[in-house]
């Protein structure tokens, strides 16, 4: 058996999330983890062309980790598709007329420790601010769940929180709404979010960049120490 991480960010032409994903994979590297390779589910090099590459290396048990906040449809069927799985729970395929294992983990979503780093960075507490927890969205309801637990653990340090969602979800027009009526002129965004800096991110800083409000921008969660962390939790010891 010879064991092989792949890091599978979605987008290629993300310089944000190129540089996410280059980390990751540096940092797994790093902890002694071995044939750790970055692929793209969109752009190059593709996650298929990947995954053959590190089979014809000998690469017959696969983890594939990705990049990604909460779990959804791309997730749980679109990524694990293109590799030749049926879904996310981990499965055997054939490769070059072998059978080869997979592992696919899960995403990021609900992490303690990841909360109380997230609670460090923005201390202290300002009751001129409003953090607003911003997430992609999804139809499924995984991406909502994820948003309410972070902001949740921002509200029980004495934060005024709100959420919105660049799809699928309350908008970020009805965040700022809100904050505008509590008669709060500041907002604080808190990107759940590998990369902000995609088609759907960009329209949502248009919009709170028009607000009228005092809008400032923290880094994304994949910044954070802890993210690095869970990632390489995610694949077995030994690997």
């Amino acid at each position: 058996m010879k064991t092989g991480v792949m890091v599978l960010a979605q987008h290629s032409s993300s310089e944000g999330e190129r540089a996410v994903a280059e980390g990751c994979a540096d940092y797994l590297r790093a902890n002694g983890r071995k044939d750790v390779h970055v692929a793209y589910h969109y752009g190059t090099p593709s996650s298929d062309d990947v995954m053959e590459s590190m089979n014809r290396d000998g690469v017959d048990t696969f983890v594939i980790l990705p990049l990604a906040i909460s779990e959804g449809k791309m997730t749980v069927w679109t990524m694990p598709k293109k590799l030749g799985l049926p879904d996310n729970c981990g499965s055997w395929r054939m490769m070059n007329g072998k059978d080869v294992a997979t592992r696919f983990a899960t995403a990021l979503g609900m992490n303690y420790a990841l909360a109380d780093e997230l609670i460090e960075r923005e201390s202290p507490v300002r009751t001129d601010t409003v953090l607003l927890v911003i997430a992609y969205g999804s139809e499924t309801k995984e991406c909502e769940d994820t948003a309410k637990f972070y902001s949740n653990k921002l509200e029980e340090q004495g934060w005024r929180t709100e959420i919105a969602f660049c799809r699928h979800g309350r908008t970020v027009e009805e965040a700022i709404n809100s904050a505008r009526s509590s008669g709060i002129g500041r907002i604080r965004v808190i990107p759940l979010f590998i990369s902000f800096d995609g088609k759907a991110a960009m329209q949502s800083k248009q919009t709170l960049d028009s607000s009228g409000l005092e809008i400032s921008y923290g880094k994304p969660v994949s910044d954070l120490v802890s993210f690095y962390k869970i990632l390489d939790s995610k694949v077995p010891d030994g690997w």
